[in-house]
């Protein structure tokens, strides 16, 4: 390597760190490797938010149901306590209507009694002395005698029913009561599904304001990674030898015996989106050798989409990049000088890709432009 171009690239060298390490604090490679790690787990938090919003979404909705069941409930209960507070006043009526019909019996019974216990006190004899017959006396005492029975045995058949219809009353009063307190247990529930929807709302919210941030994190640390990988990617246009100009002629292919292309370089569809691809995708095995498409000059200080890579500067504002190696050749450094045809790396998968294979780029005074115009 000459001085001159030594020269170059430590000045290079050192305006990279300067810059970096001001605005940055972190080389291109660090800064996109962490932006990546950080959208990683950008992306598993909304993941993990928006599940969480389901998860309380379905509670939430699980005791609003409760709440709706318990209202339904409770409209069903009054309505059984309105029927049941009938059924109790109408036995409670006729409790009553008996009981009076019972004193009233009574009352008749007892007046009964003294009228038959006065006129046997006054004109027992009188009555008797009157009766033609002696049978007719007799018949005329068992009379007397079956109207005290029957007033008894009417007595008796009253209290039997009254005592029936208060048995009633009780019993229809004991199940209103019940209904009552089971109404009362409804609504206790209630207000508790009540309160816990009101907790499930409140839960509902705070993961849909989570949800919202982690998205808008995940947001703003993707438009950082893109933002981060253009800058990587001006880097890799950038060109590092002093050359004024491209004086190689053609390139060279860079991995003899595999001329498959499986990505042309410009725009393609990329995981549902338009993407342009800056560079020639070359399927190959794993570990198939990769040489040098020009002479230039060697810089590489990134592993960001575009993994293990090597850019080559070849004056003229042209440079070469060829990425996602599994590995670069060992005797490259950054600066030093390489000829067409040298190895310089070994096919890989490592970076943003889907498959070993070859990323082979040039790069025109920063802009993308198509291997094929050089070879």
């Amino acid at each position: 390597m000459t001085v001159k171009r030594i020269a170059a690239a430590l000045c290079t060298a050192a305006f990279c760190l300067g810059a970096f390490g001001t605005a940055f604090a972190e080389t291109p490679e660090e800064k996109v490797e962490r932006l990546r790690q950080e959208a990683a787990e950008a992306e598993d938090r909304v993941e993990e938010c928006d599940a969480a919003v389901q998860t309380a979404a379905n509670e939430r909705q699980a005791y609003a149901d409760k709440v709706s069941a318990i209202a339904a409930q409770i409209e069903t209960q009054k309505q059984l306590i309105a029927a049941q507070e009938d059924v109790v006043n109408a036995a409670r009526k006729a409790t009553a209507e008996k009981l009076l019909e019972t004193e009233r019996t009574r009352d008749l019974f007892e007046d009964r009694l003294v009228a038959m216990y006065v006129q046997h006190n006054n004109s027992s004899l009188a009555t008797l002395l009157g009766v033609s017959s002696f049978s007719e006396a007799v018949r005329y005492v068992e009379n007397l005698q079956r109207i005290a029975q029957s007033d008894t045995q009417m007595l008796e058949t009253l209290r039997v029913q009254s005592e029936e219809l208060a048995a009633r009353q009780k019993t229809e009063e004991d199940a209103f009561a019940q209904l009552q307190a089971d109404e009362q247990a409804l609504e206790q529930l209630g207000a508790q599904y009540a309160e816990a929807l009101r907790q499930a709302d409140e839960k509902y919210s705070a993961e849909q304001a989570n949800l919202a941030a982690a998205q808008a994190t995940a947001t703003q640390t993707e438009e950082e990674l893109e933002q981060a990988e253009r800058e990587y990617a001006e880097w890799a246009a950038q060109n590092d030898s002093d050359s004024p100009e491209f004086t190689d002629g053609v390139f060279q292919w860079p991995i003899p015996g595999y001329t498959t292309v499986s990505s042309p370089f410009g725009w393609r569809t990329l995981n549902g989106k338009q993407d342009f691809h800056r560079g020639t995708d070359i399927p190959a095995p794993q570990g198939t050798r990769i040489y040098a498409a020009a002479s230039g000059v060697v810089s590489f200080n990134a592993h960001s989409s575009y993994g293990i890579c090597v850019k080559i500067s070849h004056g003229g504002g042209l440079v070469t990049i060829y990425a996602h190696m599994t590995a670069r050749a060992e005797s490259l450094t950054p600066g030093c000088t390489v000829q067409a045809g040298d190895l310089i790396g070994y096919v890989g998968n490592t970076g943003n890709s889907y498959g070993n294979h070859l990323h082979f780029e040039a790069d025109l005074n920063g802009q993308p432009v198509s291997v094929y115009n050089y070879l």
